[in-house]
């Protein structure tokens, strides 16, 4: 599957929601077009009218495995946009929007069914995740048999959408999946150039061994392949353990990439440095020059650590989601300025992921979770572009009470996104990094990726 370019839209863990179910307590101008489907309809003969009922959302988090590091700073996100849909807009329907407690899996392989069970006897009809992509496999049916809609603000592993997995319609992701990783990587890898490079196209390989990283690693072999490119070497390891380090600079060596990948965590910066001081010659100087890709979990600053210089300037990291909002960053850090070290990697897709579910509801005129699973993709591809849940709202209240039915497009904190037939993204935006001669991590803008079909 291919992937084509198009210009950016420029533009907090466990416990800090308290007790028992929750209800509490943004601005901008509609902008028309930018390619959006036209979903607008005419006004019909049925009455159309928003139903007296409170929605309610849950939460699912988790404190290990690759999520781990971000937990904290989605768990903040959903909070604040909470607290921003009830305090600043009033709510929906007339009442609060209620959340009930944020539930944090802390081993692999938990079964999630009776935490699903009484999320639905709490009321809850859309749900916001961020596990991995064998937790939320496993949790798929449960959430399925309870008619709650589920938007995953984290996984990308394309086992989710395995033909066995039977979703019904009720899951929405908001991150790229490994299709539009993929489809990145292999761009950058014939990218490479240079006497001191691997040949274009060729790509090593090391990643965590979890379902994302194999599923990651296929959907490489499957746009290289094709195009006369190739994976040299793929090597799997356990969370944040590379094993012997110069046992595997050794393997990338042996036949140098154009580009590695690493899908890991901030063990990938000693690894690095190892690999560099590996390549110097006699004068220090480089004698092999590797193009380096980092997934959002090893993006991170690297100033504190002890890494040979230079051995993170060919190294380019990566997360999903626009540029960051001066208005985004400051609520984050106004409720915890440890983020500024630790950073806010998929809030955004956590914000907007309450703000769409809200906004589905709306659209639907409904809280019912089939319902709210059906509009999550409309409220994303409308005629009518809108950036926050007050304007959007008002928009979709505007039209029913002049007895028509509008359509919005939410292009939120993330920036635009569209989902495609599977409802995972086929449009959205990465930002990415690159490290100083201090090795600390730099901002080096953000675009956009569009998947094709």
């Amino acid at each position: 599957m291919g992937m084509s370019r198009r210009t950016m839209v420029q533009g907090l863990g466990a416990g800090i929601l308290g007790a028992g179910l929750l209800s509490a307590c943004g601005t901008g101008g509609i902008r028309r077009g930018r390619g959006r489907r036209a979903t607008t309809t005419a006004p019909t003969g049925d009455a159309l009218a928003e139903p007296d009922t409170a929605l309610t959302l849950g939460s699912i988090g988790a404190s290990y495995g690759r999520s781990a590091p971000f937990e904290n700073a989605i768990a903040l996100a959903v909070h604040e946009a909470w607290i921003d849909v009830n305090a600043e807009w009033k709510g929906l329907f007339g009442h609060d929007v209620g959340l009930v407690d944020r539930h944090v899996v802390t081993e692999a392989g938990a079964d999630l069914t009776e935490v699903i069970e009484g999320l639905a006897e709490a009321g809850v009809t859309a749900c916001l995740t961020s596990v991995d992509e064998e937790t939320l496999v496993a949790a798929i049916p449960a959430f399925v048999a309870a008619g709650i809609a589920v938007i995953d603000v984290f996984s990308s592993g394309m086992s989710v959408r395995a033909p066995e997995v039977e979703t019904s319609g009720m899951l929405a992701r908001l991150c790229p999946n490994d299709k539009a990783l993929a489809a990145y990587y292999a761009e950058q890898s014939w990218a490479v150039s240079g006497d001191r490079a691997g040949a274009p196209g060729t790509v090593a390989y090391v990643s965590e061994d979890s379902a994302q990283g194999r599923s990651l690693l296929f959907e490489l072999t499957q746009v290289l392949g094709p195009t006369g490119g190739k994976v040299v070497l793929e090597h799997f390891h356990a969370a944040g353990d590379l094993g012997d380090v110069n046992a595997l600079v050794a393997s990338v060596l042996e036949t140098p990439p154009a580009l590695l990948i690493v899908n890991g965590g901030p063990e990938t910066g000693p690894f690095l440095s190892a690999l560099h001081t590996a390549t110097l010659d006699g004068g220090q100087r480089p004698t092999v020059e590797i193009a380096a890709q980092l997934s959002p979990a090893a993006s991170v600053n690297y100033a504190e650590a002890d890494l040979a210089a230079e051995c993170l300037s060919r190294a380019k990291g990566l997360e999903p989601g626009g540029e960051y909002s001066v208005r985004h960053v400051n609520m984050m850090l106004n409720v915890d300025p440890g983020l500024y070290d630790t950073g806010y990697a998929y809030s955004q897709q956590a914000y907007d992921g309450f703000v769409i579910a809200a906004l589905a509801a709306q659209d639907a005129l409904s809280v019912e979770g089939t319902a709210i699973a059906a509009s999550i993709p409309r409220v994303l591809t409308g005629s009518g572009e809108c950036n926050d849940y007050g304007e959007c709202r008002t928009v979709l209240r505007d039209a029913l009470a002049a007895g028509a039915k509008e359509s919005i497009s939410y292009a939120g904190r993330s920036g635009p996104l569209e989902l495609g037939s599977d409802r995972d993204p086929r449009v959205g935006d990465f930002r990415h990094y690159s490290w100083n001669d201090a090795n600390e991590l730099e901002f080096d803008g953000a675009d956009g990726y569009e998947l094709e079909g």
